[in-house]
Order: structure tokens, then sequence, then C-alpha cells
């Protein structure tokens, strides 16, 4: 079906201190210690309330979620690997996945769905919060890669109306409506593919199917690149950071003391390096 264009206030931006006490690397000496968050609604304070009357949220109020959920890290093949260095360096746990930006552009999401793996829908399913991180290169105004603002939405879309039948937000894609758009493309998706999806349903915890509003906590983490088609740059540096010989010379305190490092410490710390947080849905501008 035809996409309906939705219409949006002007935008400003909301810039969200970072905690003090933030255990997740050093962010004393950064240029840039605050996160940015896009914020495309400038007529209503957020609320404070869990059930706000409006059909919408703000940006800063899917961030202040982040408290309640433990992070997961998920970097996208292959452009992701440039921020593997960096959360090296916040001795986070690096997981990969890969959403293809070329089969989104196509708009085959089928086949973004057939190449998620095991470790991330398992996360997805237990109640964690999935950080997918990716690099952009050909969106100079936004800088958001499409595997985030495509990929990561579909993928939402689908996982929710699978696991709990319903979207826990207006799927939007640059501006437009598109659930009609997302429903199509799922509900024609082969049954083996559906199967896939239904699998992971008998892993949600009874605590995340007992919420008003259950729903899987995706967000995207990203920056702009000068690698893009660069493949020996990203041959090197995954072998760098990830082959047996050097990954294993890495300390990695937070794992090694089964820390908790919630969503909200992580991204107040990534921000601070300069990534830029991208909730989806209706926090899309």
């Amino acid at each position: 079906g035809r996409t309906q264009r939705v219409v949006k206030p002007t935008r400003r931006i909301v810039i969200p201190r970072v905690a003090d006490d933030s255990p997740v690397g050093n962010t004393e000496n950064n240029e840039n210690p605050t996160p940015k968050f896009e914020y495309n609604r400038n007529h209503e304070a957020p609320s404070s309330s869990s059930s706000p009357s409006r059909s919408y949220r703000f940006p800063e109020e899917y961030a202040a979620d982040g408290n309640g959920y433990v992070a997961k890290h998920f970097v996208n093949l292959k452009n992701g690997i440039e921020a593997v260095p960096e959360l090296r360096g916040l001795d986070l746990e690096v997981n990969f996945l890969r959403v293809q930006s070329t089969l989104c552009e196509v708009g085959d999401m089928e086949k973004v769905i057939l190449e998620l793996d095991a470790s991330f829908l398992l996360a997805a399913a237990l109640g964690y919060s999935c950080l997918v991180y990716d690099y952009g290169s050909r969106d100079k105004k936004r800088g958001t890669p499409r595997a985030i603002w495509y990929g990561l939405e579909f993928i939402r879309y689908a996982l929710n109306k699978t696991w709990f039948g319903k979207s826990d937000r207006l799927p939007i894609l640059r501006g437009k409506q598109v659930e009609s758009l997302f429903s199509g493309k799922l509900s024609s998706m082969s049954k083996s593919t559906k199967k896939k999806l239904k699998y992971y349903r008998k892993f949600l915890p009874p605590e995340v199917l007992a919420l008003d509003n259950p729903a899987v906590r995706l967000v995207g983490v990203f920056k702009v690149t000068k690698h893009d088609d660069d493949e020996k740059f990203y041959a090197d540096l995954v072998r760098e950071q990830c082959a047996p010989e050097t990954a294993n010379k890495k300390t990695n305190p937070i794992n090694a003391n089964q820390t908790v490092i919630t969503e909200r410490k992580c991204v107040d710390a990534l921000t601070a390096l300069g990534f830029k947080v991208y909730y989806g849905g209706d926090a899309d501008e």
C-alpha cells in the first residue's frame, strides 16, 4: 500500500547530561561529553507518565527507559567493525550480526530476517537491550545508516508482531508511516521464515509477557565512515581486534566481574565518544 506522510512540528535538539557515576569508560577529557538525541516534536514537554495520553513518545523518554535494560552489543558487518576498538576500550563484549543495507534498499526484508542469527534473536527474546552498531556513508544529512533506519526498524516490527501480536509503536521511515508496508512484507514471508521467528517465542520471560506493552528493545548506534567499500581496512581491523592472538591479550573486567551494565550507562559513554543514537519508530525525524 501507499505510505502516508506524517506531519511533524519543527524539531529541536535535546542533549541529556552524562551520568557522573557511569562505570563505563573515562569521559573526563572527551571533547563531546554529552549524548545527542534528535528530538522531533516541539509543542509539548515529555510526559513522566508510563502511559501518556499522546500516541507517540519522545526520544528522551525512550532513552530514560534504558536504565531498566542490560545491554548486549552487536556490530553490523561490515562497516560497524569500525566501532570495535571503542567498544573494546569500554571493556564491552562484542558480538556480530549482518543486516545488509543493499537488501534494505531493494526491500528484500525476508532475506534480512533470514540472515539474523540465533545469538541476536535469543538476546532480543530474553529481554536484553540489543545495541546495533553501524557506520553510514551515503546519507550526508542525517548520517543514519540504512541498515539501522530501515533494517532495524523492520526487525523490531517483525519481532514484536510475531512474539507479542502487535507493534509497540507506529513504524516510521523518513517521516512516512509504513505500517501497511511492513505488515504486507511480514505477512508475505514464507512459512519457514515465519517459523524461524516463532521458534524464539518460547524463550520470552514471564515478566516480559506480563508487561502492559511488551516489546523487544533494539537501539541503533552509529557514526559516519570514511572507509566505505574499503574491504582491506575492515578485514585488517577485525583481525587486529578480534582474532584469538589479539583478543586474548585484551582484558575485559566488566564481563570478568559479572558487572551489570545498563543500556543507559552504555549509551552515555558511547555518545561521549561521538556516537549518535537511533530509537526508531515515532522517535524518527
